[in-house]
């Protein structure tokens, strides 16, 4: 017979129950403590995180930063001596620090910036920290024209023709009589002479289509101007001659025309070890740089600005003797500033020189050899008061009249004016190239020929615009 059950009393089912939710209750409880012992950690690593960020955040204004004052001008920034804050806030804030370095040549720089969040702000120590370094270039994504200028393109009266391939202005072209013939294939002119009807291109010229093109295929002269053409025909009204776009609103400008030295000279350049007794001692032509001093072509040395040391007092005369240069040279002297010269320059290369001048150019007439390769001429001189009656846009570089200039393989290129004063000219082409703040041509017509611009002069390896650019991003 099967043994009786034991009946359990209600004390001892109320007994179990309670212990069944005790253990339940015990259990709930440490699920939620986990639950919320997670979320808190999710919530510090995702403030973490966010905190972070904003320190990435930080760096990289400090890169940003660091690249505008590069392009300000100040090429020998260094960075940052203290902690820059960009972000204060109630609870926290984020400071930067940036230091700048030169990379493997002068047109690199190398940005390592170090962002920082202090939370509670009155920390005495960052709670966060990002690094990120930053490599920047110095580049271009413009070069110069036949004919540049920032500002403007005045023809004075005495002119009778001026033959170029492209032409761009960022103000205005203005041509003073009417029997002044402006012959090219392009003009661009991104502004207007307010005084005069808002004229891109205005005066009482003529503009006149090349007899023939350089261009493969171009038939017609193309005119884009920001406001008006006044000279008419064709006005603002394509013809057989001209394509004209007028009252365009997005044609960009010229912002910079500063070409420095060390884009084209490294360390490997030297300082000259006669100072500029290269170009002052010797018989005509004298090599620069002189035999067996290859790239010692800092005259003299590699600092900026006019070396009283240079010349006289930092007026280097040279005569109408003829330089023969070699390699990219840089001299720190006004050249003929006293006394105006007739010099003669010969590259015996094909590829482009490049002559950075800290001075001004004061020549009476300029010749380049038979058979020279391209010179660019790279005036950085302010515009000399003492030109000022002839050259009412400034002078920087100035070709006067005191011979005939024939150098077809000359480009002049100047951070101020450039002046063209009763200039006469012995070939046709005459020069290679004008570029400046203001661009003023009173030539003499036709003696025995009218300006003409070389069209096969390298321009297109003349930068403009060049600007440090962020190329490599890397986060340490």
């Amino acid at each position: 017979m099967k043994a009786k059950q034991p009946i359990k009393t209600l004390d001892q089912e109320r007994g179990m129950i309670l212990v069944a939710v005790l253990t339940i209750m015990i259990f709930l409880s440490m699920i939620m403590v986990g639950v919320f012992s997670l979320t808190g950690s999710n919530l510090n690593r995702s403030r973490g995180r966010v905190m972070l960020l904003e320190a990435q955040y930080a760096a990289e204004s400090g890169a940003d930063a660091a690249v505008a004052i590069l392009n300000s001008g100040n090429d020998t920034y260094t960075g940052t001596t203290s902690e820059v804050s960009v972000l204060d806030a109630s609870t926290y804030k984020a400071t930067y620090t940036v230091t700048v370095t030169t990379g493997t040549n002068p047109k690199e720089r190398i940005l390592t910036a170090v962002g920082r969040i202090y939370t509670p702000k009155t920390a005495s120590s960052a709670n966060f920290s990002r690094t990120i370094r930053v490599t920047a270039q110095r580049s271009s994504t413009s070069t110069a024209s036949s004919i540049l200028s920032r500002n403007i393109l005045a023809i004075d009266s005495g002119v009778k023709t001026i033959n170029a391939k492209d032409l761009y202005v960022n103000g205005y072209i203005t041509m003073a009589k009417n029997t002044t013939n402006l012959v090219a294939e392009n003009i661009t002119v991104a502004g207007r002479n307010t005084g005069a009807s808002n004229c891109s291109i205005g005066g009482s010229g003529n503009l006149v289509k090349p007899s023939s093109f350089v261009t493969a295929g171009q038939t017609k002269t193309n005119i884009i101007m920001a406001y008006n053409n006044c000279i008419s025909p064709p006005a603002n009204t394509s013809n057989s001659s001209f394509n004209v776009q007028a009252n365009q609103g997005n044609i960009s400008t010229v912002q910079s025309t500063y070409l420095p030295w060390n884009q084209f000279m490294d360390s490997s350049y030297l300082s000259s070890s006669t100072g500029c007794g290269d170009w002052s001692n010797g018989a005509s032509p004298r090599t620069i740089p002189r035999a067996g001093a290859t790239k010692q072509t800092h005259y003299p040395d590699s600092g900026s600005n006019t070396s009283s040391s240079c010349g006289t007092n930092g007026d280097l005369s040279l005569g109408s003797s003829q330089y023969n240069i070699t390699d990219n040279v840089h001299i720190r002297a006004n050249l003929c500033a006293a006394t105006a010269c007739s010099p003669t320059f010969y590259n015996p290369s094909a590829s482009v020189k490049y002559i950075f001048v800290e001075g001004k150019i004061n020549f009476d007439s300029l010749q380049t050899a038979s058979g020279s390769g391209p010179i660019v001429f790279v005036v950085y001189g302010s515009d000399p008061a003492s030109k000022t009656s002839v050259c009412p846009y400034g002078g920087a570089a100035y070709l006067g009249n005191g011979g005939n200039t024939s150098a077809p393989a000359a480009y002049m290129l100047a951070m101020n004016g450039v002046c063209l004063d009763q200039t006469k000219f012995s070939s046709n082409p005459a020069l290679g190239g004008l570029g400046g703040k203001n661009i003023y041509i009173a030539t003499n017509p036709g003696t025995p020929f009218d300006l003409k611009i070389d069209p096969s002069f390298p321009v297109s390896q003349i930068p403009v615009d060049l600007t440090w650019r962020s190329v490599r991003y890397q986060r340490l």
